[in-house]
Order: structure tokens, then C-alpha cells, then sequence
């Protein structure tokens, strides 16, 4: 049998005495959806009580939900337990992703005794599933063809904003259920949404998300599977120093950007005349595709690498022992494309664990994985958020302020803080929505950004240089 959600004016007038008053308000009468039907009634029922019980994560979701949306949980479960590294590599992204998240969020002897629809639940409320349902979303084009039926979610019940997905439902053990089909394709079309948006790779879009989300670095160590066989199904991690630092020369002379025989190159500084100490250099070691953060006095690499001695203007000065290199900030030079790829093999997709492994060497907080510091705008809305400040009692913005940093992020780069609030920028200040945005775009492409912040009562200056964005060269 087959039921549509049919769209009606109600415009009867009841009695002679009110008609006109009717007849009036008939027009502002809003469209109201009858259904056609038990079967679809039963289901938009349905639908209405998962949408309120995901956006509440409430228990009562394992319930609605179909038998086999368990076993998939508890499949994902056994994988972050005991599954091997090309197993993982063998799903899907978002689900590479919960498996992960399992495996390095719920400690392992808990994670064993969850059931699947525990796991359900929590993926619920960690946000990995069904994050953007509201409890005033409502399913209309309802469809029922025997024991499925399908129907698309309006947003907050507005006829012009209907969900990108569409929902899923099986009539099973006498009563509807929700498929977690609906779901899953819902993240599939985010997740390639974004990998269009920031050009990456399937496996680079999904470390950086992985990394984004638990706020730290990933290591190989992580891909080991606490259950695993150390000989059937753990991949080698055997740790395995860099070979490649920066090379000898005669100290005299300074290295501009990725000079050749060069196997790194400066491409940003930042100082303050008001903070000692705070000066710092974002370095790309260009041979491994890794860009990292140290400020004066970290070493760059392992414990035998260079140790940033100095920073001035648009140089600074690594030392290992009476080797002295110099490297030069290039506004000219090319942007660093090179960044965006790992080479293996011809074309071969890499997996999460190269990724890991590409960062193994490097120790340290500062020390991040090489996308952390891109500055496209879907990469920058990834790596912390800034918020509008209105002055109390007055509807003007008196600048932004910083909420949640990742660290290695351009943001954490420039040198902002939780807490600091953003009043000018490129002597501008950030007192309206348009400024805000202005921001944004100096933020993506700006060789040069100059900041006024307040930190604790107090103004501070901060400047912030750096060589062309890919975007930037992408367009010359």
C-alpha cells in the first residue's frame, strides 16, 4: 500500500455569525499536513519520538531503532577492540572514525562489556551520530510500501528547509522502527561535503577530523588494538628516527625558504613587543610533509634536532651545538602545496596509521600533524571559534572573543589564547559582523596581520608573518 503526507488549506467558514472573521484569518491559516493512512501515521509518530529522544540522548533511543542497528554498533565495538589496521582501512571513513573514537575514548575493559545498543547511545551523546537533529524537526513525504517506508525531515517545521537526507523505517516484530541508514548516509554526505570544501584526501579529511576532535596529536601506538595478537594483527610500529634534519653548511650562510639541499623552510614568524618570550616559528620540514610550531628554546625535531635560538623580522636562527643555520621568510616564495599530499606508491590511497606515522618522531605539545596549520576557511572554523562580543547594555560588538584553540592551528600559531578578546586587527576594529568577516578572509590569505588583544585587563600586540597560502598560488 502506498500513503503520501497530502498538503491542505483548512478555509471552511463554521457559522454565518463568524465568516468574515474566518474568511480572514483562512490566509493566515499555515499549511497543515493530514496523513493518509495508520501506516503513516504510525511513522511520523515514530519519527517524532526518535528525533526528540537523539536531540535529549535519552535511553528510550535503543528502543525505536531496528535489531540490526546493535549488531552494527557491536561490530564497530569488536573492531576497536581487536581489529586490525587493514580491517579499519577497509570501512568507510565515518565509521573508521567511531571505531577510532572507541577505541581511544572508552577504556577497553569497558568498552568490552558494552552491548551494542549501549554503544548506540553513546555515540549519541558524544555527537558522532544524529547531532543535528532537533527536537522541532518534523517528517513529512511520507512514503509506505509495504513493511518500509521512507520520509525526509523538515528543519524546526519549515517548509523551506528540508533536510539533505532522507529517513529510513522497517516495520519489524509487529511495530515501525528506525533504520540507522538515514544516519549514516546523512554523515556521508557531510563528510564529502567537507572533502570538497578543503580539497583532501579521504584518509587526510579524517585524520584531521580524528585529531580535531579528541584536541590531540595521534600516534602510531594508537592503531594498536588492545585486544590484538603483537603478532597476527598488530602492524609495525617499531619507532624508527628521522634521518632527515637540517644539513651541515657553512654557518655563514643563510638559507632562504626551501633553499636547495634545504629539507626545511620558514613560513611563518610571530612577535610581540609587549610578551617576551613570545616570539615563535612555524617550520615545514618539506621532505616529510610536516609543519610545525616551537617557540625560542624548543628543538626542532627529535632530541639530537636544532633548537630555535632566536627570532627576528623575518628570520630566525636554529643552533645544534656550533652549527648555526639561519632561515629567511620569503614573501615571494611559493606556497607550499606539497603540504597537502603523502606519496605512496602511484596514486594509492594512504591510511590513518601513514598519517600517524608521518608525525612519529616529533615530541612534544607543539609538535602537530601538518594539516593542523592550513588556513582555508573550512580548516580555520575547525580549529577553534571566535565569538562576536557585545558590550553589556549596548547592541555594539566590542571584539571577538576566543573560545576553544587546537593547538598547532593557525590560530595557535598567531598566538591567541582561550579567553583573549580580539579588539583590532590590520588597525581595524573588530566592531561589527562585517569586520568579523573581514577578519576571516585577512586570516586566509594575509601575508602580514598585525592584532590587538585584551588578555587579562591588558592590551597586548601581536604580529603575525607568514609566505603565501595555497590559495593564494593556486589563483597565480
Amino acid at each position: 500500500m502506498n500513503c503520501r503526507i497530502r498538503q491542505t488549506r483548512q478555509s471552511k467558514m463554521l457559522t454565518r455569525v463568524v465568516g468574515v472573521v474566518l474568511l480572514v484569518a483562512s490566509s493566515l491559516v499555515p499549511v497543515w499536513a493530514e496523513v493518509d493512512g495508520p501506516d503513516a501515521s504510525a511513522v511520523v509518530d515514530l519519527s517524532s519520538r526518535w528525533v526528540a529522544s537523539v536531540s535529549e540522548k535519552s535511553p528510550e533511543l535503543t528502543d525505536l531503532v531496528t535489531e540490526d542497528a546493535a549488531a552494527y554498533y557491536a561490530n564497530l565495538r569488536d573492531l576497536a577492540l581487536r581489529g586490525s589496521m587493514g580491517a579499519i582501512d577497509d570501512l568507510h571513513p565515518i565509521e573508521q572514525l567511531q571505531v577510532m573514537f572507541l577505541r581511544l575514548t572508552v577504556p577497553s575493559d569497558r568498552l568490552a562489556t558494552l552491548s551494542g545498543n549501549e554503544i548506540l547511545l553513546l555515540a549519541v551523546q558524544e555527537g558522532w551520530i544524529g547531532q543535528d537533529l532537533r527536537r522541532s524537526d518534523e517528517l513529512r513525504e511520507v512514503v509506505v510500501e509495504g513493511d518500509t517506508a521512507t520520509g525526509r525531515l523538515f528543519k524546526f517545521g519549515l517548509d523551506d528547509r528540508p533536510d539533505r537526507g532522507r529517513q529510513y523505517f522497517s516495520y519489524e516484530n509487529g511495530s515501525w522502527r528506525v533504520e540507522l541508514r538515514g544516519e549514516t548516509e546523512r554523515l556521508e554526505k557531510d563528510f564529502r561535503s567537507f572533502t570538497r570544501r578543503t580539497e583532501l584526501s579521504d584518509s587526510e579529511a579524517a585524520f584531521f577530523i580524528l585529531e580535531t576532535r579528541l584536541l590531540r596529536k595521534v600516534i602510531p601506538a594508537d592503531f594498536v588494538a588492545p585486544e590484538a595478537s603483537p603478532v597476527a594483527t598488530v602492524p609495525d610500529l617499531r619507532y624508527v628516527p628521522s634521518a632527515s634534519g637540517l644539513p651541515d653548511h657553512d654557518a655563514s650562510q643563510d638559507r632562504v625558504g626551501a633553499s636547495p639541499g634545504s629539507a626545511h623552510t620558514l613560513i611563518a614568524v610571530r612577535e610581540s613587543p609587549d610578551l617576551p618570550g613570545f616570539a615563535a616559528a612555524t617550520i615545514a620540514d618539506v621532505g616529510r610533509s610536516l609543519r610545525y610550531v616551537v617557540v625560542v628554546g624548543d628543538l626542532l625535531g627529535d632530541g639530537a634536532g636544532y633548537r630555535l635560538e632566536r627570532v627576528a623580522g623575518d628570520r630566525v636562527w636554529l643552533r645544534r651545538g656550533s652549527d648555526l643555520v639561519v632561515l629567511v621568510l620569503d614573501p615571494n616564495s611559493s606556497p607550499l602545496a606539497e603540504l597537502r599530499t603523502i606519496a605512496k606508491g602511484s596514486g594509492e590511497e594512504s591510511s590513518l596509521l601513514d598519517h600517524a606515522e608521518l608525525g612519529k618522531d616529533r615530541f612534544g605539545m607543539m609538535s602537530q600533524w601538518r594539516n593542523m596549520g592550513l588556513r582555508g576557511r573550512p580548516q580555520l572554523l575547525q580549529q577553534g571559534s571566535l565569538v562576536p562580543q557585545v558590550i553589556p547594555g549596548r547592541d555594539v560588538i566590542g571584539g571577538l572573543r576566543v573560545g576553544r584553540i587546537l593547538p598547532g592551528s593557525f590560530w595557535d600559531q598567531m598566538g591567541l589564547s582561550e579567553g583573549d578578546v580580539i579588539e583590532q586587527v590590520n588597525n581595524k576594529k573588530m566592531d561589527s559582523i562585517m569586520r568579523w568577516r573581514e577578519f576571516m578572509n585577512i586570516a586566509e590569505s594575509a601575508q602580514e596581520i598585525s592584532l590587538v588583544v585584551e588578555r587579562g585587563g591588558e592590551q597586548i600586540r601581536l604580529i603575525i608573518r607568514t609566505i603565501p597560502t595555497h590559495r593564494e598560488g593556486a589563483r597565480a
